[in-house]
Parts: structure tokens; C-alpha cells; sequence
């Protein structure tokens, strides 16, 4: 599933586009894709669709993308016509594209016809799908010409204009497809978190009250839970998930009552989200843009771990953490090492022994700032917060709490309050100030990360599990009466719940799973909208870098291919140690045949020495200075030699 900063990225990308180019350079001429393996029998041998290029579709296009059980037409339902009536090309509509929105799942795109109609795409990413836009040039000399099981990617869907194509790029086409000429009936409604905070906020509130109506203890893991539910956390995929629990101090195994049940842990994970999405926003963007040629996303190898730098705990080998941090995880790795000899340890908090959750604010920066929508009363508590933001300087504004979560929370029925002790599992002795003043503070331990596995997903952490012997408080079923008052259940082994143990990986294990370690040793696409199949590389080449749009590329030297090939394979012999036994004959055959098999340029290119078919080029010459200056037709004048007197 996509997450939030790679759906974002995807979607300021063609909004970009359309800030910078004229209404005439943005009006449709074709629509474009791949077809299926299930689609190209039907079309014509040797058609470009039976042989795996990409094609135009006709108004008369009947096909469907998306989920097996619900698939939607991929050329827009307006504007098509049956198989009876003559095709009517897209560019007679005068479609133009005037806006486009990003959100944390799907891309959505605003076009304006010339009948004055507004006609909407939802672009709904089910599988990580990434935007580019190619100029013309690029588009016909390198896409069109590498059919869809060579180029590395498939082509889910792309627009032709006048002098650009914006695609949308993916490994296995699972994309779905939406048109509709009202906004408000698009099936995209999730809100993202920072541009509608509030709204999300309100569809929390009501997703919680609603899974508290249900006949469960509410015993699943949280993070699971959240991952799978997209209708509130849209974009909270995977690697997110492991991000906002750290970001928020919450252990890795804790329950969904555990977590919503508690205000301060609601409001941290609500507040974690609120930071996360920011960031995509404003400072991922940035980063992105740095490696735009023209439109398109182009990276070096080495560029690709970019993007794990921003992440906290997601493939790292360690993470850097405030000193306090370090000392709440300290503290919290003794509490549990200390109970984990009990028979059964029931996880209940006392003021006096926490156990304490590891939170730093730092972490939650821009929603502990935020001004019209503040969680901090929620998070450490009335008092607490206003000595706090007293220390931060904040403004006034910040310590306001009418908000959907805070009014839910204040009218919490008593079986819900349970959960609710003290201070509600921080430690207020450690929260002496709100921020850090020091940039350096951030990185002042690094503690080695623990990798997980729950759900058939890996979980990374510095904040250690709750050992296997814990179990969380019993939550009898509510009542469904809002008013109910019914008393707390005494803890005792037979209440508590059973709780699906959580595995910690082993030493290899973990070592494959780092980012660093698939990126430098696999073929494996990881996190991030720097790293995937549709992004172009860059390589170094003679003076200048080398692009390829995509795999097998026709218009670089086969020297260039062949290298790409080499690297490949000798990245699989450094993984098994054997590197310095060389590649075998028959692995260096294999290479050479995967480079005969790249087709040959479409067109003529600019440099005929840069693509002409061939192998290494050959090696730099000196060259004098006098030499050429006479190229460049400066004629010289003939120099004395100076006598030296004696």
C-alpha cells in the first residue's frame, strides 16, 4: 500500500506542472497505457498493446483496472463510445488539466473540457505507484520503445500533451481508476491529516466510539490495527506505522485499549500523524525537487538512501534520541527486565513506578505548536502543559483545548477510564521544559533498533516490547449506553486478556531487512518517493551523468547497460562474501545476453557519439590549449623568443 509521503510527492508533481505550463501545453492529445497479460491477446498481432508497448486508447476502450471485485474503466466513461461507432480521439474534447489535488492514498486530477465541464480523475495507488512527467522527447525515444516486461515498470495510466506525458508508474498495474464530474461523489474522501486536521480528529472520535459498540475486548495489537484501517489513517502504512509509534513513545506490542482508551497515548499518536504529515508537505517536497530534471525524478544510487535519513527507526541500525529519551527508555527497559521473571505481569500504571512511556516532544514539534487545533492539555495534562508551554514561549492560543478528542474524552464513560491513572503513563518529573534549544540534542545517543514481526509485517523499534509474560488490562464489553457507570473490574491472571506473543528477529534477519543492506546488496525497491521502479537513474558518465528513463534504455552506449548488469550480479556475490572470486563464464554470458537484447534507438539522437552502439568510448586525449583555441578559429600570433641576457 502507498503511504503518505510517497502519495504525496505523487500528487505536487503534476499540481507542479500545471503552475508552470500554459493552459495550451496542458490540453489532453491521447490517453495512454500498458495493457494486461489478460488484455493483450485481444488486441491485433503485432499491435503495440500484444507486444507489451505502450498504447492509445480509443474511445471505444473497455478496459477495466483495480480490485478483482469491483474494477472501474480506465478511459474516461464522458467521452467513450461503443464498439459500433467510430472512435472519437480524446483531443476533440479539449480536456484541460487545471488542477491537481494530493492525498494520503490517491492522486486526483482536475479537468476542464471545452463545453465548460469539469470532469475529475481519482487515481486511487492500491500498490506503490509513483507520478512522472516526461518531456515528448523521452517519452518516444525510451518508454515507447522498451516494452513493459524489459523497462522495469508498467504504465498504469498517462496524458499526453503538447509537449509533455504525465504517467503513472507502478510494478503490477494495481490502480483504480475514478471519474466523476462532482468532486464531492469521488470515493477518495479520508482527510489527510495536516490539511484537515480537525476533520480528522472528528472521523477518530467516531471510529473509536464505534469499535468500542463492538463484542471484543479490544486485545489485537494497535499498530496492526491501525495499519488496516484506512479509512481514518489513510497513508499510515508499513514503515509509517513503525515511525508514528516511535515518534508518539508508544512500546510496539500494546493493545487497541491500551491506546485508545488512554487520552495522553490517543493525543500522542494523533500528534505524531499531525508531525508526519507536515513534514511530507513542506520538507519532503523540497528534497524531492532537488533531483528534478525537468519533470522527471532522477536519482544516483547513492541518492536513494536520502530518504532514510528523515526516518527515525524504519530499517535503521540505530536511531538517534535526545538524552531524554534515553533515559526514559532506560528506565523503561529496567522496569521491564524486572517483571519479566513474574508469572504473568499485568500492565497497570502507578504515579510511583510508571511504568513510563518513552516520549519525546521534540518528536511532535509542529503539533504541540499548532495554534488553532492543540493537543498538549490531552497529551501531559491541564497543569502540566500550561508550565510547559510557558517555557516554549507559545502563544496563548496553544493552550486551548476544544477539540473533537478533547470533548470525547471528558465524556468518556467510566469502563473506558481504566486505562486513565496519574498522569497517564508519562512521567512528569522528566518534563522539565517542552523543547530542546540545541539542534544537536536530537542526535545525543543512538541506540540500536529492534526489529519485530507481527501480522506478516516487520515493526522497528528502540523502544522495547512489553516482555511475553505481560498481559493488558482486562476491558470488559461497554455497555451501550453512554451513560453507563459501571465499576472497574479487579486484574487478576484470569481477566487478562490473551495476547498474541510479538517475535524479535534474529541477528541475520535483521541485518537483511536494513535499508542500507538492501540497497547496497539487492535489486529491492524499499521506502521513500526516491526509491522505486519509475524513478529514472542517473549514473556517472564521460563529463557528464548518464540518465536512464528506464531499463534498457536504447539511446545510451551498450558500455553503459553493460555496467548497470555488472553491478547487479556483483552485488549478489558481495551478499555471500564472494566477491573476490569474480564472476563466472557464465554469468558474464548471461550479462552480455540481457544487453543484445536492448532494442535499438527509435531516433536519431542529439550526440552521436553519446548513442552510438558500441563498446567502452574511448579515453580522454590532452589536449593544448593553442589547439583549441585554432577549433574555435582564433588565429595566433606567432611568438618571440626572449633572449636572456647574460
Amino acid at each position: 500500500m502507498p503511504e503518505l509521503p510517497e502519495a504525496t510527492t505523487s500528487g505536487k508533481l503534476p499540481r507542479l506542472f500545471v503552475a508552470t505550463q500554459p493552459d495550451s501545453c496542458r490540453i489532453v492529445k491521447t490517453i495512454q497505457a500498458d495493457a494486461t497479460q489478460a488484455e493483450m491477446p485481444a488486441h491485433p498481432a503485432g499491435s503495440r498493446a500484444s507486444n507489451g508497448h505502450v498504447y492509445v486508447l480509443e474511445s471505444s476502450s473497455k478496459a477495466l483496472r483495480g480490485c478483482t471485485n469491483a474494477q472501474t474503466p480506465l478511459y474516461p466513461p464522458l467521452y467513450s463510445t461503443t464498439q459500433k461507432e467510430p472512435p472519437v480521439p480524446i483531443s476533440t474534447h479539449g480536456l484541460v488539466l487545471v488542477d491537481a489535488e494530493t492525498h494520503p492514498r490517491n492522486v486526483l486530477l482536475k479537468f476542464l473540457d471545452n463545453k465548460g465541464r469539469v470532469y475529475w480523475c481519482q487515481i486511487q495507488l492500491l500498490k506503490h505507484t509513483v507520478s512522472q512527467i516526461f518531456n515528448k522527447c523521452d517519452w518516444e525515444e525510451a518508454i515507447c520503445v522498451v516494452d513493459s516486461a524489459s523497462r522495469g515498470f508498467k504504465v498504469a495510466i498517462a496524458f499526453e500533451f503538447k509537449d509533455h506525458v504525465l504517467a503513472f508508474l507502478t510494478l503490477d498495474l494495481l490502480v483504480q481508476f475514478y471519474w466523476s464530474e462532482d468532486r464531492t461523489q469521488m470515493p477518495a474522501q479520508q482527510p489527510d491529516v495536516y490539511l484537515e486536521f480537525p476533520r480528522f480528529l472528528d472521523d477518530l472520535v467516531a471510529w473509536i466510539t464505534q469499535r468500542r459498540t463492538i463484542q471484543s475486548n479490544r486485545a489485537g495489537n494497535a499498530m496492526t490495527l491501525v495499519r488496516g484501517t484506512t479509512e481514518i489513517f489513510a497513508g499510515a502504512g508499513v514503515y509509517t506505522i513503525s515511525e508514528l509509534w516511535h515518534m508518539a513513545g508508544l512500546s510496539p506490542n500494546l493493545t487497541e485499549a491500551e491506546v485508545f482508551d488512554s487520552p495522553s497515548r490517543t493525543a500522542r499518536l494523533c500528534a505524531a500523524f499531525y508531525h508526519f504529515g507536515k513534514e511530507a508537505h513542506t520538507t519532503l517536497w523540497p528534497l524531492v525537487q532537488r533531483f528534478l530534471q525537468d519533470y522527471v525524478i532522477c536519482v544516483r544510487p547513492e541518492h536513494r538512501l536520502l530518504y532514510s535519513e528523515r526516518l527515525h527507526v524504519w530499517g535503521k541500525d540505530r536511531s538517534y534520541v535526545t538524552e531524554r529519551f534515553h533515559d526514559l527508555m532506560t528506565r523503561f527497559e529496567a522496569a521491564c527486565a524486572e517483571r519479566s521473571t513474574d508469572d504473568v505481569w499485568i500492565r497497570e500504571f502507578t504515579p510511583s513506578d510508571g511504568p513510563f512511556d518513552v516520549f519525546e516532544p521534540d518528536l511532535v514539534r509542529h503539533a504541540l505548536e499548532h495554534e488553532q487545533l492543540n493537543l498538549g492539555s490531552l497529551i501531559f495534562g491541564s497543569e502540566l502543559w500550561t508550565t510547559l508551554h510557558a517555557s516554549a514561549h507559545l502563544p496563548v492560543a496553544c493552550l486551548a483545548d476544544e477539540n473533537a478528542l478533547s470533548r470525547f474524552f471528558r465524556t468518556t464513560p467510566s469502563e473506558f477510564t481504566i486505562a486513565v491513572l496519574g498522569d497517564d503513563w508519562l512521567d512528569p518529573s522528566a518534563y522539565s521544559y517542552l523543547f530542546h534549544l540545541d539542534s544537536k540534542a536530537s542526535r545525543a545517543r543512538h541506540p540500536r533498533t529492534h526489529l519485530y514481526r507481527a501480522s506478516n509485517a516487520d515493526i522497528w523499534s528502540v523502544i522495547p516490547a512489553y516482555p511475553n509474560n505481560s498481559a493488558p488490562i482486562f476491558r470488559p464489553r461497554p455497555s451501550r449506553s453512554s451513560t453507563s457507570t459501571k465499576s472497574k473490574s479487579k486484574l487478576s491472571l484470569a481477566s487478562a486478556p490473551e495476547v498474541t506473543p510479538m517475535l524479535e528477529g534474529d541477528a541475520e534477519t535483521r541485518e537483511k531487512a536494513l535499508l542500507t543492506y538492501k540497497i547496497r546488496y539487492t535489486q529491492e525497491f524499499t521506502v521513500g518517493p526516491l526509491d522505486y521502479c519509475g524513478i529514472a537513474r542517473r549514473i556517472k558518465g564521460r563529463g557528464q551523468d548518464i540518465i536512464f528513463y528506464c531499463k534498457g534504455d536504447p539511446r545510451a552506449l551498450k558500455f553503459y547497460h553493460r555496467r548497470l548488469a555488472l553491478a547487479e550480479v556483483t552485488a549478489k556475490l558481495k551478499v555471500r562474501g564472494e566477491e573476490k572470486q569474480g564472476l563466472s563464464p557464465k554469468v558474464l554470458a548471461g550479462v552480455e545476453k540481457k544487453v543484445a537484447r536492448i532494442p535499438a534507438a527509435a531516433l536519431t539522437a542529439t550526440s552521436n557519439k553519446e548513442n552510438v552502439e558500441g563498446d567502452k568510448p574511448n579515453p580522454k586525449k590532452r589536449r593544448s590549449a593553442d589547439r583549441g583555441l585554432a577549433l574555435s578559429g582564433l588565429v595566433l600570433s606567432p611568438r618571440k623568443r626572449r633572449r636572456l641576457s647574460s
